[in-house]
């Protein structure tokens, strides 16, 4: 029976269970955690980016408290993180999903060599209602698709629960979607 603590939850037997929020998520088989400072590593990088196209008045913050990442590669991972906005305005989910649209997008279109296309939904997951926001990176010269990011976000009490699954490959997105939604369905 392993037992690893992480930071805001405990990894048993392959299932993660956040202690800030009832919630419990399984880590596929192959799939390995990915470390918070992977993800500052990576967090950094589109951090600096998202900085650089926004107004003073609005406050970015970068490394929002983990909860568990898992992956295969640098390209086909699941993340996911909750943020406290106790003391800040809360913006209803639809403006909230324009507002990080945008803010994507800015970022994205910044990147010399590719284009990208966004596609903007909302679903209710569990008891939850999720905005989405699809994001297909392309190479500019051949039209290869590289990437998928889908970001789902919601609010949980006076917190921003976001899940980022990024994928190069269909079947991972099969199977850390899959594996996402019976995280809050079963």
């Amino acid at each position: 029976k392993s037992q690893s603590p992480i930071e805001n939850g405990i990894i048993e037997n392959g299932i993660y269970t956040c202690n800030k929020i009832d919630w419990k998520i399984n880590i596929p088989n192959g799939y390995s955690v990915r470390t918070s400072k992977q993800k500052e590593e990576l967090e950094e990088v589109g951090y600096e980016a998202i900085k650089k196209e926004t107004s003073n008045e609005i406050i970015v913050r970068k490394n929002r408290p983990h909860l568990i990442g898992f992956g295969i590669d640098d390209k086909n991972y699941f993340s996911s993180s909750l943020e406290s906005l106790k003391g800040t305005k809360i913006l209803p989910l639809p403006e909230h999903q324009k507002f990080l649209a945008k803010l994507t997008s800015d970022a994205y279109s910044k990147i010399n060599g590719i284009e990208f296309n966004q596609n903007l939904s909302s679903e209710k997951i569990g008891k939850y209602d999720f905005y989405i926001i699809e994001s297909k990176i392309y190479n500019k010269k051949t039209s290869e698709l590289l990437l998928t990011q889908v970001v789902y976000n919601t609010y949980i009490d006076d917190n921003l629960f976001s899940i980022s699954i990024n994928y190069s490959e269909e079947k991972v997105n099969k199977i850390l979607t899959e594996n996402f939604k019976k995280s809050l369905t079963e």
